[in-house]
């Protein structure tokens, strides 16, 4: 909580420094299910064109997956819970690949692993609306959070990840 009262602070002070800037910050804090931190997670801010690239890819490979495993779904309904947490998996490592070799040394600004208290932070984020994609491990499972963020101020935005997707 220190780490984020302190990035609140430093926020409020470039914001004094550089008045007219047009960029902003995100933070956030990673909590896993039960309510405690998660030691480690990977947290991916999507620019427009990678949400829509994340949509269309965990579409496609739900799609996929209920055209070749209908019948086993039928028999057994946990089992498209299953595959729809590894059609979002699979789907986060494809956009972070591609954004890797769109934006080569400059993905590093949008892909980021949280610190050991599972605080993150992204500065200097031009204004627009984003896709939040974050990834945690529990218990061997992975959990996918996928909140929208709109970044329209230079007042550091502190993001509720709010339910998981998977």
């Amino acid at each position: 909580m220190l780490i984020i009262g302190l990035s609140l602070l430093l926020g409020l002070a470039q914001v004094s420094q550089t008045g007219t800037s047009q960029t902003g910050t995100v933070i956030g804090l990673v909590k896993l299910p039960g309510g405690k931190p998660s030691p480690t997670a990977r947290v991916v801010l999507l620019l427009p064109k990678y949400t829509e690239l994340w949509n269309r890819q965990v579409q496609q490979r739900l799609d996929n997956y209920w055209e070749t495993f209908k019948p086993e779904f039928a028999v057994n309904k946990q089992h498209f819970a299953d595959f729809y947490k590894l059609a979002h998996a699979e789907s986060l490592r494809f956009v972070i690949t591609v954004m890797r070799r769109d934006l080569g040394d400059g993905a590093t600004k949008y892909i980021k692993e949280t610190a050991s208290t599972g605080e993150f932070q992204f500065g200097g984020i031009p204004f627009g609306a984003y896709q939040l994609l974050v990834q945690a491990t529990a218990a061997g499972e992975d959990i996918i959070w996928s909140p929208t963020v709109d970044v329209q101020t230079n007042i550091p935005i502190f993001v509720d990840l709010g339910r998981p997707v998977s």
